[in-house]
């Protein structure tokens, strides 16, 4: 779908990005996949949260280093 010109930091009703969302499922594969197709690290959703805040509450440690390593 990005490929094919899907806004890659669209939101959901509670501001959640797909990189959001990877992030609370834990999915580090998706994370790499859509932070080097340019999603925004620091993206807040409505309670303002960040993906390295739910990745923090998550204890994915690899997730923690590789956000922060590109920006968060």
């Amino acid at each position: 779908l990005i490929n094919h010109g899907t806004e890659i930091n669209k939101e959901d009703k509670y501001g959640r990005t797909p990189l959001f969302i990877a992030c609370l499922k834990n999915n580090e594969s998706l994370i790499k996949y859509l932070i080097e197709h340019g999603a925004d690290v620091n993206k807040k959703n409505i309670h303002g949260d960040t993906p390295l805040i739910v990745s923090k509450s998550n204890g994915n440690e690899n997730i923690i280093r590789y956000l922060i390593e590109h920006g968060a």
